[in-house]
């Protein structure tokens, strides 16, 4: 799906009195324009592993953020991969990159760092690059779960709970699990014992061009109970008392392009 692009993958955005954007994968700086999300008013970018599908828009973000590189602001959150480089993995964000920002944060499992109004909790993951943490946002509005890359562990669901909306990346649909990743089985186990108002699906993979996210968030949420929608591009959450959705009526293209300034 990286190459393909047929579900993007340009991660997603917090707005809760910090502006955070989160796994900015390739695309993720068009994809910000296509739907009116200014990346000059970014106050943090976290990148949770060292792979090209979460990383690969990092740098350029962080050069909006920085006012184009001309104002030393804003918060580069990122595992130790991304920030350090480990083994084989990274740094994904290069020094002169890091070296522009007001803040460098390496976040690890259990450790917990605040942007604003916001306090972001890394969680534990089980996946190939060996720093990867999920997060716990923690807002005004309640909080808000992401698991991040990671295949199924007994004790996942426990970090999150309390949740009101938990983001699940679901790489494959139904049972089709593979190494690393969670598919749509796992996910409603996860939701069973998290029990939140809401869940989004996101980090599809090619398979899912067999099994619609529609029909497949559709059987999540029957045999869960718990509502889940597909986080395609383009759709906003407002979480208050209630927690509404709006969905895009049409995938953005490249002649929808519009820059903010």
């Amino acid at each position: 799906m990286t190459v393909d692009q047929r579900f993007r993958t340009g991660g997603f955005r917090i707005h809760a009195g910090a502006k955070i954007h989160v796994d900015p994968g390739p695309g993720a700086l068009l994809l910000s324009h296509l739907h009116d999300l200014n990346p000059l008013d970014l106050d943090c970018v976290v990148v949770t592993h060292c792979h090209p599908d979460h990383y690969c828009d990092a740098e350029v973000l962080t050069e909006a953020m920085t006012k184009r590189m001309t104002q030393r602001r804003g918060v580069l959150v990122g595992s130790e991969s991304v920030i350090r480089g480990r083994e084989k993995w990274g740094p994904a964000v290069s020094p002169y990159h890091q070296s522009k920002v007001g803040e460098v944060v390496c976040l690890r499992p259990g450790e917990t760092c605040e942007i604003g109004e916001v306090k972001l909790e890394g969680t534990p993951t089980k996946h190939s690059d060996p720093t990867t943490f999920g997060i716990k946002f923690h807002t005004s509005a309640g909080l808000v779960g992401y698991t991040g890359d990671t295949e199924y562990f007994e004790e996942l669901p426990e970090y999150f709970k309390g949740s009101r909306v938990l983001i699940i990346n679901v790489t494959r649909p139904q049972n089709r699990r593979i190494r690393w990743h969670l598919c749509s089985d796992d996910a409603i186990d996860i939701l069973k014992r998290v029990e939140p108002e809401l869940a989004v699906m996101i980090h599809m993979g090619m398979l899912f061009l067999r099994n619609p996210p529609d029909e497949e968030a559709a059987r999540i949420e029957r045999e869960s109970g718990i509502r889940t929608v597909p986080g395609y591009p383009g759709t906003r959450l407002t979480i208050g008392k209630e927690i509404s959705v709006a969905r895009p009526l049409k995938q953005a293209t490249l002649g929808d392009f519009k820059l903010n300034g």
